[in-house]
């Protein structure tokens, strides 16, 4: 594979797409901007798919040329570490109640890069997985799919409180009448689990234009990057630690979990065949 200069990152929300983009974005010559407010402005009024991707390449071209000229762009930082955010929400005890809590702060930052044809990535797990067909036709990108284990990916949606915890995905629905069709199903676990299924189906039938990287793998080998993107070989890639076992997930849904995703997670089992 060349060396790829426009990477799209998308993935199962909760996956590791915003880990992803963290590592890269630590790479030299490598620009990685996790859901950029510029992709709010091009998703309103869309005729279909190829649209959204026509709109896309233009603003691709946009940011490249702003990163060039040193324009100030929004990263967000953790508010601990002040390092680029790995995870963007938490769950915290307030006495006897658990709350939201974002980890993170958005800044605005110029970066250097060291050529014009540095890689520039973007990171969005709903828009660009509702697009897939038309994003994997356009040349020159690379789009990149970040999958993980369907138990802990569940119980990390069902531990917050975001559109996929209850089961929609409100930018697709535009698009993809089985969405539509999930919105509508009243069991909140049996529509989480389509809506996944939903996810992985998009991969799989996309495989073949689809760089595909799993969680697991990813944290147990952090240089299988290597083999989709272009990295300097003197460039270290950090030791990770899974967050597949986190104490705030309510591992007592665990064997429903498994039950419905053997009923209704025909297309998971394509990745991660039931225990």
């Amino acid at each position: 594979m060349g060396r790829p200069q426009n990477i799209l990152i998308t993935g199962v929300p909760r996956s590791g797409t915003t880990l992803l983009t963290t590592l890269l974005h630590a790479v030299p010559n490598c620009v990685a901007l996790s859901e950029p407010p510029q992709l709010r402005s091009i998703k309103h009024g869309l005729a279909s798919p190829s649209d959204y991707a026509r709109r896309l390449v233009e603003l691709i071209k946009d940011l490249r040329r702003e990163v060039s000229e040193g324009r100030p762009m929004p990263i967000r930082r953790d508010k601990t570490t002040r390092t680029v955010a790995s995870n963007y929400w938490r769950r915290v005890a307030v006495g006897t109640e658990q709350r939201m809590e974002a980890t993170f702060e958005v800044r605005h930052e110029a970066w250097a890069v060291e050529t014009a044809d540095f890689t520039l990535c973007i990171k969005n797990c709903g828009q660009f997985t509702s697009c897939l067909e038309a994003l994997t036709a356009i040349p020159g990108v690379v789009p990149i799919a970040v999958i993980r284990h369907p138990v802990p990916c569940l119980l990390s949606w069902r531990s917050l409180s975001l559109p996929v915890s209850n089961g929609r995905l409100k930018f697709g629905e535009q698009f993809h009448p089985e969405l539509r069709r999930i919105k509508k199903i009243e069991d909140a676990l049996l529509r989480q689990v389509r809506l996944l299924d939903w996810y992985f189906e998009a991969y799989h039938r996309h495989r073949e234009r689809l760089h595909i990287i799993r969680y697991e793998d990813l944290v147990q080998s952090p240089d299988l990057l290597r083999r989709h993107v272009d990295i300097p070989a003197d460039h270290t890639l950090p030791e990770l630690q899974s967050m597949n076992q986190r104490p705030e997930y309510d591992w007592n849904e665990a064997a429903m979990i498994r039950e419905y995703l053997r009923l209704h997670g025909r297309h998971v089992q394509h990745f991660y065949p039931p225990e």
